[in-house]
């Protein structure tokens, strides 16, 4: 089942690969009793087998198995697997390791708008007031917090091994940011604040997509993440911070 999805380069996606294996082969085998039960009654119920139609109710041991073997099924792939999948899955990221990197992203049909903190790890005041063609994220320059922040449109970038928070608000309609090979999606939702959280544990460079139809150009809403070995991630956004910077 794992080799049909797209790879897993995030630290819960091998869980979440497992509840929807198990979710499968249980759909497969629930499958395979009721076709046999079913081919069962097709074979006893032939003229050949029973010429004269009987009007009594035969013994209903066999249904009522099949269906407390199901329902057996479901609940414990329910509480053995998909609960606690979700349960670990929603708890924000913590630990001993680095600060988890925050990040900013507000979707616009049709563009995902990136904003990083800078090297000093705080987001500069932003007002939508501000919001024109060279400032997509309406940064406020005159706050210092802000003078080495980085913004761009369609490009994020990460660190690997580092829990990353993505902060998602919308301009406009419901988008869905969707990350296929970290599996993460998260609506985002006009006048409300959506999180995201997850920690690659795999470098590369694919797409971010929008999941959610947003309008007659949602095929255009896509973008390029891509994960960094932490000394590149830093490289990198030393680079871009030097951009803001007049020669």
């Amino acid at each position: 089942m794992t080799g049909a999805l797209p790879e897993a380069a995030s630290a819960h996606a091998a869980t979440l690969d497992s509840v929807l294996t198990r979710v499968h082969v249980h759909i497969g085998a629930v499958f395979i009793l009721w076709l046999g039960i079913l081919l069962v009654a097709l074979w006893k119920g032939h003229a050949r087998h029973t010429p004269d139609a009987a009007h009594t109710t035969g013994s209903l041991r066999w249904p009522w198995v099949a269906m407390a073997a199901v329902v057996a099924g479901d609940l414990l792939l329910l509480f053995g697997e998909a609960l606690p999948a979700w349960h670990a899955r929603m708890q924000p990221p913590s630990g001993s390791g680095p600060a988890p990197l925050e990040i900013h992203i507000d979707a616009e049909q049709y563009v995902w708008h990136v904003h990083y903190a800078g090297p000093d790890g705080r987001f500069g005041r932003t007002d939508p007031a501000r919001i024109d063609a060279g400032n997509a994220m309406g940064l406020d320059t005159a706050d210092p917090a802000a003078q080495d922040d980085v913004t761009l449109d369609n490009v994020l970038v990460l660190p690997l091994g580092r829990a990353v928070v993505v902060q998602l608000k919308s301009r406009d309609v419901i988008h869905a940011f969707t990350l296929p090979e970290m599996r993460v999606k998260q609506d985002v939702t006009p006048g409300l604040t959506s999180r995201a959280w997850f920690t690659p544990v795999r470098t590369g460079a694919w797409d971010i997509v929008c999941s959610q139809l947003c309008g007659a150009g949602h095929y255009r809403m896509r973008g390029e993440y891509r994960v960094l070995t932490a000394e590149a991630w830093d490289a990198w956004l030393a680079e871009e911070v030097a951009l803001l910077t007049p020669p």
